[in-house]
Order: C-alpha cells, then structure tokens, then sequence
C-alpha cells in the first residue's frame, strides 16, 4: 500500500507488478510504519495480497477501526475524507456495533468519455482505496457535504461533463454533486444482517479528475479536493467516473441468455482464515443492481391452449348437431383426451419445455421472471400435466367414460393451475438460490468446466435436470 506513493490512483501494470515482484525495497519505509507492522503483527491483524476468483489483484488489511486509522495516517494513504470519517466514527462506536475494519486496495473500472457528446464511453482500470467496516451495519451515517475544501481544476464554460452518460453509470450514488441522477446510499435489506438492522448505507462511487477526487461536476467546471495536486498522466482520461462491476450470470449454449448483474465495485466481505493454508476465507456482502437480456416470447404455450379450446368447441358443435345427450366431460374426454389431439398437445408443450428449461430456471434463481413467462409457465404446466394424466390414464385402461368421468381430475386442475399462476407470479422477482443448490452448479469461466460450457461470459448456470422431467414428475404425483 506504501507504494501507491500518497497518490490517490495507481495504474493497472503497476499495481499488477506488486504481485509478481521478487524481491521489495523496504528502506521505503519509516520507523513509524515498521513499527505499526509489529503491533499489527501482535493483535491479530489480517494482511493479504493476492489474485481474487475473477484474476483480479487486491491487497487488503483488516484490524479494528482505530488500526485502520492509524494505518492511513503513518502511511499517508490518499483514501476518500469520508471513508476516514466513518473509520474515525467507528472509533467511537465500537461498543454499539463490533466489526472489524479494512482498507483495501483493488483494481476497479472506469469511464471517460472520449468523444464529446458521445455515450459511447471508454474505459479504463486502475487501482484505488476503499475503507469499510466488515458488517455493513455498522458502517456510520456520516456527511459527504463540505467535509473537505474544493477547487477549480477544469473550466467547461457552460458544458456539463455529465449530461450524456451511459444508463450503467446511473445505478450507484456518487460521492460528488451533479446533475446525474441522486440514487440514495442507503438500501433497505433483503435478508437478515448480522445485527437485523433494517437498512444499510453503501459505499459511495468515485469521480477522478488528473488523479484527484472529484467534489463538482456542473457547467462552470471540474472541481476537485483542495489539497490534491494534478497528475499530468491522468489529466489526459479527462473526467473519470467508476462504474460497477458487470459479472453476468448466463446459460449455457450458443443462444444464451445473461442476467446482468452490476455490482457496487467498491467490494466488502468479511475477512477470516480458511482450514486450508495459505488462504483466506471471504464472505462478501452484495450491493446489486440486476437486469435481465430481454428475449423474444415464445407464444406456443398459448397457441396450444387455444387449440385445446377450439377442438373442445368443435367436439361441443359436432355432437349437439346429432342431438345427442351426452355429459359436456364426456364430450371434452373422448374428442380431447382420449383422441390423437392430445398426443399432439403433449409434444408440443414438451418441446417448448426442454427447449426453453435453462431460460425458465435462470429467471427463477435469479428472480427475473416476467408477467409473460409466469403465463408461459402456466399454461405449460397446465397442458403437460392435463394431457401426461389423461393419456397415461386411457392407455392403462383405468379411464372409463361414465357420468362421473374424471371429474375429480378436472375439479384438481383448476385448483392445481390457479394455485401454480399465484405462487410463480408471488415468487417472480425473488431469487430462488437454492434452486442452482439442488438442481445446478454456478460455474465460473476460470475453471474447467466454466471453460466448456461458459464460452466468453464470466460465468453461467449448469443445471442437472430438465424442466420438462421435474413437471412430469410433478403431474405424475399429482395424478396417479
């Protein structure tokens, strides 16, 4: 961290060549901070360096909030004023919510706009610093607002730098005013913290210009922290705005399908030893944002719904026309059930449920199923199970056609299929993980496997067993 020389940025191959370097120059280093190394050493503090899962370098420290601070400060690491606020904060704090501290340094992304007035941006990694307590409860509410001095390092005259950017760079809050979207830091939570507070605040994205923090982007100028000198490298990017982390999650294939999840890339987890040595165990905490590919809508579910109703219509109209009293079930039974046209309806909807299995199953881990793929799978599971039952039903010579044929099975489909639109449509934008735990394996472009069925995405989803055998299972049980 010391080699980040108090400056607030650190390119790509600089800070890659810290982790393949052989031998390290440690007179850059003062008595101060040899010293801070050895108290760090004595209390248990965690110090890291390596490659994360995605190939990613990071160096990390982790202590307690008083260490933290005391680190920054010996080393003089250029971290944002209200990171170290909110370190300082913890201080004081830390009876009211125990956590540990971190500072870490990690590659990160950026944007910058090349062409003037283009939303096509460009970008670029470089390295920085992120200060955050291990529970994200207990990080602090502490005022971004006047918190350090600012000053004019870009005159725009009249142009805002902001006004066209990319709908990526308008997911995350911003630690400097704009006139880009104002998103809240604070985020209600989605699952049970360590100390079940209901909200949490979010680290705050990042704004470079020439190597300093940005504080204002309007149309009088790029106005930067007071006390950053301009670095003549970094002036050439122009204005520099993080964006988040895009790790989608795809099936497998040649037509697959990704659910974009952009993270918060000012990544937090809690540090800790794992029983395998040399490692380090890490569990993250997420601040997400999570967008679906549109795909086109299969309406063969629907078509042969309606070739059902149609044939159950003409069956009605061809026995009326011969005067025949005979029960509306046993007409809908011998010209739809027991005929060729239900073989017809069972493979159709059986092709379009194989076919389509890895879509359904990432929009159901994922929680991005649509209003239209709730019908889809409704009207699946309805055709599959109504014809699978009635078929295997006629061929094994247990359906007879009397007064009371099947009624009980109609009666069930109705309460069956009005029970399966509610809970996928109560379900449709929860994430249902434990669906990949069971049925599945997330696979990683970096491993073996990741590197045969992943193709160029990050990661995707293998699953086990196909859609269309979990509903015959399902209707099997059901019906029989």
């Amino acid at each position: 961290m010391n080699t980040f020389d108090h400056e607030a940025l650190m390119s790509k191959p600089t800070f890659e060549d810290l982790y393949t370097a052989t031998s390290w120059d440690y007179s850059i280093l003062s008595n101060e901070a040899l010293a801070l190394a050895d108290r760090l050493e004595a209390s248990g503090a965690i110090c890291s360096g390596g490659v994360d899962e995605w190939g990613s370098p990071l160096s990390i420290i982790t202590g307690t909030a008083e260490e933290v601070v005391e680190i920054i400060e010996t080393l003089n690491l250029s971290v944002t004023p209200l990171e170290l606020a909110e370190a300082k904060k913890g201080i004081e704090t830390k009876d009211e919510c125990i956590t540990k501290w971190a500072v870490e340094g990690h590659l990160r992304l950026f944007r910058f706009q090349a062409v003037k007035n283009s939303i096509d941006y460009s970008s670029i990694p470089a390295a920085d610093f992120n200060v955050y307590p291990e529970y994200a409860d207990c990080r602090p509410a502490v005022n971004n607002e006047g918190i350090v001095g600012e000053k004019l390092a870009l005159a725009t005259a009249g142009e805002d730098l902001v006004s066209v950017v990319p709908d990526i760079l308008k997911l995350f809050p911003y630690s400097f005013d704009s006139s880009l979207p104002v998103i809240s830091r604070t985020l209600a939570t989605t699952s049970p913290t360590i100390y079940h507070v209901k909200a949490v605040n979010q680290s705050l994205f990042r704004g470079y210009y020439a190597g300093c923090r940005v504080r204002t982007v309007n149309t009088t100028g790029v106005y930067i922290e007071d006390a950053c000198t301009i670095n003549k490298h970094w002036q050439n990017y122009g204005l520099m705005l993080q964006a988040p982390d895009d790790i989608p999650a795809c099936t497998t294939g040649s037509d697959s399908v990704c659910i974009h999840n952009y993270y918060n890339s000012l990544w937090e987890w809690v540090t800790g030893t794992d029983s395998t040595p040399g490692r380090a165990l890490m569990k993250i905490s997420v601040f997400r944002n999570r967008y679906a590919d549109t795909v086109a809508l299969s309406v063969l579910p629907g078509m042969v719904m309606v070739q059902m109703l149609l044939m159950g219509v003409i069956s009605l109209y061809q026995i009326m026309s011969h005067k025949q009293s005979v029960l509306l079930t046993q007409i809908w039974a011998y010209r739809c059930q027991n005929g060729r046209m239900q073989v017809f309806y069972l493979a159709q909807i059986t092709y379009h449920l194989i076919y389509n299995s890895d879509l359904y199953y990432v929009g159901l881990v994922t929680g991005t199923l649509t209003v239209e793929s709730v019908a889809n799978l409704t009207f699946s599971f309805f055709i599959f199970s109504y014809s699978f039952i009635n078929l295997a039903k006629a061929r094994s010579g247990e359906q007879q056609l009397d007064r009371y044929f099947r009624l009980t099975w109609e009666t069930m489909q109705i309460l069956i299929t009005t029970c399966v639109a509610a809970s996928l449509y109560s379900i449709r934008s929860q994430s249902l993980s434990w669906i990949v735990d069971y049925n599945g394996q997330l696979l990683r472009q970096t491993t073996t496997l990741g590197k045969k069925y992943c193709g160029l995405h990050d990661s995707c989803f293998l699953m086990h067993v196909n859609l269309a055998v979990v509903v015959a299972v399902v209707s099997t049980a059901l019906g029989l």
